[in-house]
C-alpha cells in the first residue's frame, strides 16, 4: 500500500476550479482527499465551519481556498459587505488553522491572489483580506516551525475557472492582452501541489509563490 493512502488532505473549495484540480492531483498521489464544496462547508458562515471542524478534527495536508467577491468601487462597498467577506476570506480560515490539527510535518497551501502584491481599484475586499491572510499565514509558519508544517501561500493570477468567468466578459479578448497569450490551466497548479507534498519538499515554508503569468511586472 501506497504510505500517502493513509493520509489526509482536506481541500475547501475542492469541487471545482483550483481546487478541483489539486484534490484530483492529490488523489494520484494516493492521498485520502477530502475534497468540500460550499454544501460541506460555507466559509462565509462561521456555524457552518464550527460544524465542519467537529466532523474533521485533523489532516496532514489542508488547502484554504474560496471564491472572492465581485467588483466594487470603494464608495459602493457597504459595511454588510465587508462582515461577509470577513468571515468568507478571514475569520473561518483562522478558526480552521486553529481548532483543526494538522500532523507533524504536515503542509497548508493557501489560494490567495496576485492582487495582494498588486492591488487594484476594483477587487478592494479581495486584495485586502487575501493581505491580511498572507500576513496571518506568515505567522502561523513561524510558530510552527517546530512541527515540521509547510505553509506555502499561492496567488494565482487568471486561470481557467468560473471566477474568472465573473470577471471577464470576453475571454478570448482577455487572454490577448497577457503577457503569455493565454490563460492559465487550473491542472498547473494541481501538479505544483502534488509535486511539493510527493517530494517532501520543506524549505519553501513561508513563501508566497505567484502563478501570475507574469502579469506583475514587480520582480520582488
Amino acid at each position: 500500500m501506497n504510505l500517502n493512502s493513509k493520509k489526509k488532505a482536506i481541500i475547501i473549495g475542492g469541487s471545482q476550479g483550483l481546487g478541483k484540480s489539486i484534490s484530483e492531483n492529490l488523489k494520484l498521489a494516493k492521498f485520502k482527499v477530502v475534497a468540500c464544496s460550499r454544501k460541506e462547508i460555507d466559509t462565509s458562515s462561521i456555524t457552518s465551519v464550527e460544524k465542519f471542524l467537529k466532523k474533521n478534527n485533523f489532516a496532514d495536508i489542508v488547502v484554504l481556498n474560496s471564491g472572492g467577491p465581485p467588483p466594487m468601487k470603494f464608495n459602493d462597498i457597504k459595511i454588510n459587505d465587508w462582515k461577509k467577506y470577513f468571515n468568507q476570506l478571514f475569520l473561518s480560515y483562522f478558526l480552521i488553522l486553529k481548532n483543526l490539527k494538522i500532523k507533524k510535518n504536515g503542509y497548508i497551501f493557501y489560494i490567495s491572489s496576485s492582487i495582494i502584491k498588486e492591488p487594484g481599484n476594483s477587487l478592494i475586499i479581495s486584495s485586502s483580506l487575501r493581505s491580511a491572510m498572507s500576513s496571518l499565514l506568515k505567522s502561523y509558519s513561524l510558530n510552527n516551525l517546530k512541527r515540521g508544517i509547510t505553509v506555502i501561500n499561492i496567488a494565482p493570477g487568471p486561470f481557467k475557472t468560473k471566477r474568472v468567468r465573473e470577471l471577464v466578459s470576453n475571454l478570448k479578448k482577455f487572454e490577448k492582452q497577457l503577457p503569455t497569450g493565454k490563460i492559465g490551466d487550473p491542472n498547473e497548479i494541481g501538479k505544483f501541489v502534488r509535486f511539493i507534498v510527493e517530494n517532501k519538499i520543506k524549505y519553501i515554508s513561508g513563501s508566497t509563490v505567484y502563478f501570475d503569468g507574469n502579469i506583475n511586472k514587480s520582480f520582488l
